[in-house]
Formats: structure tokens, C-alpha cells, sequence
């Protein structure tokens, strides 16, 4: 679905109206600006993110590849810069933008980042009513925006303006060096058995002319099966392969693909964080329904971890659904340890 001249229009009359929100908010006027965000500004973006989650570090270039990444002929992606009139810093952002994997042309993701320095002191309040106003233009139904269970603030923050809890999400990590592949061993030899092999996304690419094709309705086929607060849309295999398969993070070799003879059976994806070189993010873990409960699930897991043990990483995080008994059970077989969650809210609105 491409936007719609009327969406064109409101994007056009969104931006006029940021500016104006600065003039004529009051006291804040006197201190704060949004601007539309700049190219130039993806370090600054970087910076504040980071000092909200150092634990989930994302560098600039991450950040923009993401951007670049994201069909915008479909989906909408607006962000904004707030300025401190008084210094000319960028001292928070604010964003609004669709969620491809739950897509509704009328639901929108909302995010607020304050600098640390800078909290407390009306800042994400001055964009939150910004961001409300642009959602009132664009005739939303429904906003979204999650946040970390270890900050009450932040959870405050959207109880307070009638956001309600819909989904929540724990982070696992495991050091993989600590665990010992071998006692594991029944579960590859079980897959094995199954007629299943598990190879790697470097390995079947070069020998699979068919290789992105298949990950691709694969993959989609997966994702269908996921726990999500809402029904997952499939996306086009254009922007599949945008968002994976040109992904700068991309461990091929890692890249764990469970075959059945030609058919690919199941995969497990990951990349890399460019502030995390010795980590790595394991991300969608699935089998298909017909060759579940053959081991495959746990026999990729291991492959992905005795590539880490040979390559030195000495970290792998993954996150999951609290619904999803059958894979934190897999996780916490393997060793993972449980993490901070985070909490998915939304607030209907008129």
C-alpha cells in the first residue's frame, strides 16, 4: 500500500505545524525547538540512545542503515530533533513511524529519547504533545511504544497519559563458553536422524541459487507463528531482503539453516552489533510446524554456539515472548540467563 496524496499532504502539513509547536507552546518556546532530523545528526541520535540503554548500543551507522533500509513508499517514518534554543544542542528526539511486522496504515510506533542530562524537566512532555497532535493529523487509531520493566519513569510516564499494557518480552544471554556442546549431543544426533541437516547461510548461498528465495517464504511462514501483540503482516521479499539479507550485522556463517534434503526446515538468525564485537544477537529461532519436536530447534542453537566458542565471542543475547514457553525452555536448557524485559503498551485513541 503506497501512502495516499491525503498522507502526502499530512506529512507536508506535520512539519509546518513541529515548527510552529515551538512558537506557540508558552513558557517552553522560550527553551525548546523541534526541527525535522537531519542525516547529520545520526551521531548525536547514537549518543542519546545510548546513554538511555548502554546496554543496547547502536551506532550511527546502524541507526541510518535502518532508515535507509525501510520501504517508505509503504510505511510511514517521521523523526524530529529537539533543540535547546539556549545552547543549540540536540538534547532529545521524538519519532513516529509504522511497524512493518504489525502493520496498519492508521497505528503508529512513538518514540521519545531524552539526554539523561536533560530529563525531568518537561522536555518529553513538550514532544509528547507535538507527537499527539501529528497522530490527530493523520487520523491514528491506535499508538504504540515500549518500554524497559527497570524504569519506572518511563512506565509512569505512559500510564499516566493512558497507555495500557499489551506485550512484554524477556532478554536472555548466555556466555558460550560455559557451555558443554557435547551434553547436548542427543539433540543434533536426534535432528540428524530426522534426515536433517544444519548448515549455514554462507554455505547455502554459495550453493543454493534458490537460497534467498526459500529463507524468504520461510521465514515468513515463521514469523506467522511468532507471540505478538497483534497478527504478523507479512512484508515484501524486497524489503525481507533489505532488512536481513542486507543487514551491515549479518553473520552468515553464524547463520544457522536446518535442511531437509532441498527444503529448508527451520533457521536461526544473527548478527552483530558494531559496539559489541565479541557479542552476538540471536534473533527469530523456528522450525516448521511438521518437523517440530525432532530436536532441530536445539540442534541450531548449538551450532550458532560452537561458533561462538571457536570465534571468541564471549556473548549471545536473545529475546523472547514471556508466552513462548517452548523457547525459553530450549534457552534455559542451554544456560541462558533471563534479563530485563520490555513492555509493549498502546492507547486507542479517537
Amino acid at each position: 500500500m503506497e501512502l495516499s496524496p491525503s498522507m502526502t499532504s499530512n506529512q507536508q502539513s506535520l512539519e509546518t505545524y513541529s515548527r510552529k509547536a515551538a512558537r506557540d507552546s508558552g513558557v517552553t518556546s522560550a527553551s525548546l525547538e523541534l526541527r525535522k532530523f537531519q542525516p547529520s545528526e545520526y551521531e548525536r541520535f547514537a549518543e542519546i540512545r545510548d546513554a538511555i540503554f548502554p546496554d543496547y548500543s547502536l551506532s550511527a551507522q546502524e541507526l541510518k542503515s535502518f532508515d535507509d533500509n525501510l520501504d517508505k513508499s509503504k510505511y510511514y517514518l517521521q523523526r524530529y530533533s529537539c533543540f535547546s534554543n539556549l545552547t543549540s544542542e540536540v538534547v532529545a528526539l521524538g519519532e513516529l513511524g509504522h511497524m512493518p511486522w504489525m502493520f496498519n496504515p492508521r497505528k503508529f510506533q512513538g518514540r521519545i529519547l531524552v539526554d539523561p542530562n536533560h530529563q525531568n524537566k518537561g522536555v518529553g512532555q513538550f514532544i509528547y504533545d507535538d507527537l499527539m497532535q501529528q497522530l490527530a493529523t493523520l487520523q491514528a487509531v491506535e499508538a504504540w511504544s515500549f518500554a524497559r520493566e527497570d524504569m519506572p519513569v518511563s512506565l509512569a510516564f505512559m500510564t499516566k497519559r493512558g497507555f495500557d499494557e499489551r506485550f512484554r518480552t524477556w532478554e536472555s544471554r548466555l556466555n558460550p563458553a560455559a557451555v558443554d556442546i557435547s551434553q547436548f549431543s542427543p539433540y543434533s544426533e536426534k535432528a540428524s536422524k530426522a534426515g536433517v541437516e544444519i548448515t549455514s547461510l554462507a554455505r547455502e548461498r554459495e550453493r543454493d541459487p534458490d537460497c534467498y528465495k526459500k529463507l524468504y517464504e520461510l521465514n515468513q511462514e515463521l514469523m506467522a507463528d511468532v507471540p505478538m501483540p497483534e497478527p504478523y503482516t507479512p512484508i515484501s521479499y524486497e524489503q525481507w531482503m533489505s532488512f536481513d539479507m542486507k543487514d551491515p550485522g549479518l553473520v552468515p556463517e553464524a547463520y544457522a539453516i536446518a535442511k531437509d534434503g532441498a527444503r529448508f526446515a527451520g533457521l536461526s538468525t544473527i548478527r552483530r552489533l558494531d559496539k559489541e564485537p565479541r557479542g552476538l544477537f540471536q534473533a527469530l529461532t523456528g522450525v516448521r510446524r511438521e518437523y517440530r519436536g525432532k530436536g532441530i530447534a536445539f540442534a541450531m542453537k548449538l551450532k550458532v554456539i560452537e561458533f561462538a566458542q571457536k570465534n571468541g565471542f564471549e556473548r549471545i543475547k536473545t529475546e523472547n515472548a514471556t508466552t513462548n514457553a517452548s523457547m525459553l525452555a530450549v534457552n534455559t536448557k542451554l544456560g541462558f540467563k533471563r534479563e530485563i524485559g520490555w513492555i509493549a503498551f498502546s492507547k486507542k485513541l479517537d
